[in-house]
């Protein structure tokens, strides 16, 4: 999985600010700007992935999601 770069994360400025660059985390879904996300690999890594910085509420997202979808499945 290549990273998951949100089209808002261009660092253009519209209207005399900068968008901030925002990523989607790799475990529970959620898009963060960059700054409440780990890089996982790096510039020389073909696949970086994003992951949030806490840790404890990605977890809480990713299983509460996973619960959700188990329940769905017949």
């Amino acid at each position: 999985m290549a990273a998951d770069l949100s089209s808002a994360a261009s660092a253009q400025h519209r209207g005399g600010r900068r968008t901030l660059q925002v990523a989607r985390c790799a475990l529970c879904g959620i898009e963060l700007p960059l700054a409440l996300l780990v890089p996982d690999g790096g510039h020389a890594c073909a696949d970086l992935r994003w992951y949030c910085q806490d840790a404890q509420a990605c977890t809480q997202r990713w299983t509460s999601r996973r619960a959700a979808e188990r329940q769905r499945s017949p």
